[in-house]
């Protein structure tokens, strides 16, 4: 009965987020051309690119939230609430007609994403335990990318019968979904183990920090470097739309992005079961060739760009979450997702502004792609040579 409810859980909780990437990753999808249309500068795409920053902050607050509460009760509530702010956001830029206003509503649901997203990656560990993290974290992404795909197209769509206003308006259907069922999974599913009592009891935020392991911490430095060359999606969609691509023809290049996020979201989840973090090797060289694309001018390679992203966003999706799950104990995971979440946020915010400096200087941009990519790689290299078998092998 209980492997049974964990299941339709774990399902439900793959539709939640299906509902919910329809919702922030269709508003996503033209964020940079968004901005572009209300006279925003290019700082204003690094600035909502930073917003990954604010994610992770919050993220670090959710984590600790979740592991001081030591209640499943408070932990199912920081998770609810951080739905409700993700969600509600992204319909409202319907009614604003100032870039300030549009970038502070992108930042509110980044402050959303982050407060649920260490405890629904928690609930997900717990009620993937029987079936391999990385397939389960697999799942779930192939799930979650089924809206990062719908969202898009659906945008597009209503942004060439209505513009902007009717497409932003129609993103409140799935944004209701998603609250309804993340409600039904806290019912389903009201004690989260690894939160009440057992693993959980007598641990502190403190206790919990200093617990977090060496490898943890190596792990996460070259996770960091990696994302400090990744170009978050607003950056490379401001990009495209000051190379006159439209914001439709942007937001289908998004979709290819999504659809080969979740075409490669199980095998690379079933690869990190049997290979560990041998199966995160691919992706500093494939964000290394990124910039070669981006820049080159040409409108084919634009959706290369696309497919490239979509391939490393499945990666970090999947692989990268799963492996913090194998790394940490059980008791540990709520904070351990919480650091890694602030740590790489800055990381990637910090390389959003180095990036949105020097996407008009060629050489510049591939230096420094290539040179914080190389890094990751050997750190990463270094960690499997030195630590031996990931955890869970």
């Amino acid at each position: 009965m209980i492997k049974r409810r964990a299941m339709t859980v774990f399902l439900i909780l793959g539709l939640v987020s299906l509902t919910a990437d329809m919702t922030y990753e269709g508003a996503r999808s033209v964020s940079g051309a968004f901005l572009v249309s209300l006279g925003a500068a290019p700082v204003a795409a690094a600035i909502v690119g930073s917003g990954e920053l604010v994610a992770n902050l919050t993220r670090f607050a959710g984590g600790a939230m979740a592991t001081a509460s030591r209640s499943s009760r408070a932990f199912w509530a920081t998770l609810i609430m951080g739905y409700i702010i993700n969600s509600a956001a992204m319909p409202a830029l319907a009614f604003v007609g100032r870039w300030d206003l549009a970038v502070a509503l992108y930042m509110v649901e980044r402050v959303g994403k982050g407060l649920r997203t260490p405890a629904r990656d928690t609930v997900l560990a717990e009620v993937t335990s029987g079936m391999g993290k990385g397939k389960g974290f697999g799942i779930h992404e192939l799930m979650d990318q089924a809206g990062a795909i719908a969202g898009p197209l659906m945008v597009s769509w209503m942004v060439l019968r209505g513009g902007y206003g009717p497409a932003f308006l129609s993103l409140a259907v799935p944004a209701g979904v998603s609250i309804t069922l993340v409600c039904l999974a806290a019912a389903l599913y009201p004690r989260v183990r690894s939160i009440s009592g057992g693993a959980a009891a007598g641990i502190g935020i403190g206790a919990a920090i200093r617990g977090l392991p060496r490898r943890f911490w190596l792990y996460t430095i070259s996770m960091s470097l990696l994302l400090a060359g990744y170009a978050q999606w607003t950056i490379v969609s401001f990009y495209m739309a000051s190379a006159a691509l439209t914001a439709a023809e942007i937001a289908l290049i998004y979709s290819v992005a999504m659809a080969v996020d979740a075409l490669v979201a199980l095998p690379i989840g079933m690869a990190y079961d049997r290979y560990g973090l041998r199966s995160l090797l691919i992706a500093p060289p494939l964000v290394a060739a990124m910039p070669f694309l981006m820049l080159s001018g040409a409108a084919h390679a634009q959706y290369t760009v696309g497919a490239l992203w979509g391939l490393v966003m499945g990666v970090y999706e999947t692989s990268m979450r799963a492996a913090v799950a194998d790394i940490v104990e059980p008791r540990s995971r709520a904070m351990a997702y919480g650091t890694f979440g602030v740590v790489t946020g800055l990381a990637w915010a910090a390389g959003g502004f180095v990036i949105s400096s020097l996407m008009r200087d060629y050489a510049a941009f591939v230096s420094y792609a290539a040179a914080v990519e190389a890094a990751s790689l050997v750190l990463l290299v270094r960690i499997r040579a030195q630590e031996g078998p990931t955890a869970h092998q």
